[in-house]
């Protein structure tokens, strides 16, 4: 007898609890979903559903990869960000819940200002750049990563979420291959500390690429050089929204009142750290 969507998910939650994953039965009915092309109504009024052969294959495979720590968006080759749905990879980290914040804190100031032409710098999978696109209509955008590889990646979603005729991908180190000025700058940039690395969960540490990741000693190495360039690629009235590690607020608040930015304001994000650093050029 092929087993039943109820009893396989019952059985995934077991073994993926067991391999220390804390939400073991959300994700368990999430990989039988994805593995079966079912519904979540589904699942809930047919509970019964027996599998396929080829679906309990299927199945079996995708559990394995989760069981041995590899995140579950590689897993399943999306993400959900902003209610958005995107490709996903190695090849650039797993969009964060708090990058949320940067994105709603750029657009409203970006409304505010008529601000018109932007760059994401690090743009990993696009996540940024796209919702960027999509808010801001009028808006042109350079997605910047020095990662090949993430920029094929950004490339898939910015043909996804058709928004290709104004947002452009480009290999650069931060703004280095920039040559017009900007409106604003958003940045999700490597801020964990080296000496850190150790201690991330397995997801993280031993999945997702190190380059999008890793920040120098203090996790402020590559923000500190982005906020030099800031001087010189910065519209007069224009601004920077970076994201930051959790204690690290401050510090990238000094780097960018040395770099001459001014009306500095953190935001802070959903578990309460302050997660995002804004500061404009003022002529």
């Amino acid at each position: 007898m092929r087993s039943t969507v109820a009893a396989t998910i019952a059985d995934i939650a077991r073994d993926l609890s067991q391999a220390g994953i804390e939400r073991a039965r959300v994700e368990a009915e999430i990989i039988v979903r994805a593995a079966a092309g079912l519904t979540r109504e589904h699942i809930i009024l047919h509970p019964e559903t027996p599998l396929s052969a080829e679906q309990a294959a299927l199945t079996e495979s995708l559990v394995s990869r989760r069981a041995a720590r590899e995140p579950l968006p590689y897993v399943l080759g999306e993400a959900e960000f902003y209610s958005l749905s995107f490709h996903v990879s190695p090849s650039a980290i797993v969009p964060r819940p708090e990058t949320e914040i940067l994105a709603e804190a750029a657009v409203a100031r970006a409304r505010q200002t008529h601000a018109t032409t932007a760059a994401d710098i690090g743009t990993g999978c696009g996540c940024l750049a796209v919702v960027l696109a999509r808010e801001l209509p009028d808006a042109r955008l350079l997605a910047v990563d020095i990662s090949l590889d993430a920029l094929l990646l950004a490339r898939r979603n910015i043909q996804l979420h058709r928004v290709d005729d104004r947002v452009l991908p480009l290999c650069s180190d931060l703004l280095s291959a920039v040559r017009r000025p900007l409106d604003f700058v958003v940045a999700n940039l490597p801020y964990i500390p080296t000496p850190d690395f150790d201690h991330l969960q397995p997801e993280v540490r031993d999945f997702e690429p190190r380059l999008a990741l890793n920040g120098g000693d203090d996790g402020l190495g590559i923000i500190r050089r982005l906020c030099v360039q800031l001087t010189t690629h910065l519209s007069d009235g224009g601004f920077a929204a970076l994201e930051v590690g959790a204690g690290q607020a401050r510090a990238a608040a000094k780097l960018l009142e040395q770099a001459g930015l001014r009306d500095i304001e953190i935001l802070f994000d959903y578990g309460g750290i302050e997660r995002v650093v804004i500061a404009w050029r003022r002529g």
